[in-house]
């Protein structure tokens, strides 16, 4: 079982979506050619809110034990937005690949999710973090396409669930996370993850 940090801790965090690619350009004529090598990943900066006594020495043994680069956890986002009355979306068709996804049982005619938001595929250390590129709006049938980033990195099965209420990334840490410790025994952390594929 995959530990989990709770989102609850985090004071402030910074996302980004890295991808394997690169610019070259020419000293002659200053044009760019793009190399895209298709490899997508998240990478977070994670700062946690300060903890005291007890608590505090419990995270600093969460984040021992994960043992630096060697453990993953998982992680909830918490910057995703609480989705409303939606359905209980589903993978809607096996053999998918790319950045859209066929999907079902969305409550029937409506915007569902919305551009930036956040969804989850998968569990377990199979979890993959995805975001939202448009608007989704199923028809009224509760089909929807969805644009998202990263692209699929495997097909997900035919009616695997969407994650939309907590969606959640497994991550791993770049390195060693240093514990600062402070008057009155108050303890702060700073960690560094990549998305653990």
């Amino acid at each position: 079982m995959i530990p989990e940090l709770p989102p609850a801790l985090v004071a402030g965090l910074e996302r980004r979506l890295v991808t394997a690619s690169a610019v070259a350009l020419s000293p002659f004529t200053g044009t760019a050619q793009v190399q895209d090598w298709g490899g997508e990943w998240w990478a977070y900066s994670i700062d946690l809110a300060p903890r005291q006594g007890r608590e505090a020495r419990r995270l600093a043994a969460f984040l021992a034990a994960l043992g630096g680069v060697r453990g993953t956890f998982l992680f909830r986002d918490p910057t995703a937005r609480p989705a409303g009355s939606v359905g209980a979306p589903v993978v809607a068709g096996g053999f998918q690949a790319g950045a859209r996804l066929a999907t079902g049982r969305w409550a029937p005619g409506g915007t569902a999710l919305l551009a930036g938001d956040l969804v989850s595929l998968g569990t377990g250390a199979a979890t993959r973090l995805h975001q939202l590129t448009e608007d989704v709006v199923a028809d009224a049938d509760g089909r929807a396409t969805l644009a998202l980033v990263p692209r699929l990195r495997e097909a997900p099965s035919d009616g695997a669930p969407l994650e939309i209420a907590a969606p959640a990334v497994v991550l791993r840490l770049t390195g060693p996370v240093p514990a600062t410790v402070g008057r009155a025994d108050t303890w702060r952390f700073s960690l560094s993850a990549r998305e653990a594929l």
